[in-house]
């Protein structure tokens, strides 16, 4: 699962050094699906992992669960 810029509400981010206020921006995590207060299958470092450390964050909740995956190896073993 892959977010957009403006899905994430950072369209209009350009990298420059800018107040937390701005840099963090009210993102709709419900609306995306995400549930923070749910178990991620997202590995470590993935966009879809730091998306969902953002939705706790922001929910006020720890930002590990016990059972988020922590596989940090390849998806094919092949």
């Amino acid at each position: 699962m892959s977010y957009s810029d403006a899905e994430l509400g950072m369209d209009d981010f350009d990298g420059d050094m800018i107040s937390s206020v701005e840099a963090y921006p009210e993102i709709d995590f419900e609306a995306l699906g995400i549930k923070p207060d749910t178990a991620t299958a997202a590995k470590p470092g993935s966009e879809e992992k730091v998306v969902m450390l953002a939705a706790r964050y922001a929910a006020g909740l720890p930002l590990w669960h016990d059972e988020d995956c922590v596989d940090h190896g390849p998806d094919d073993l092949d």
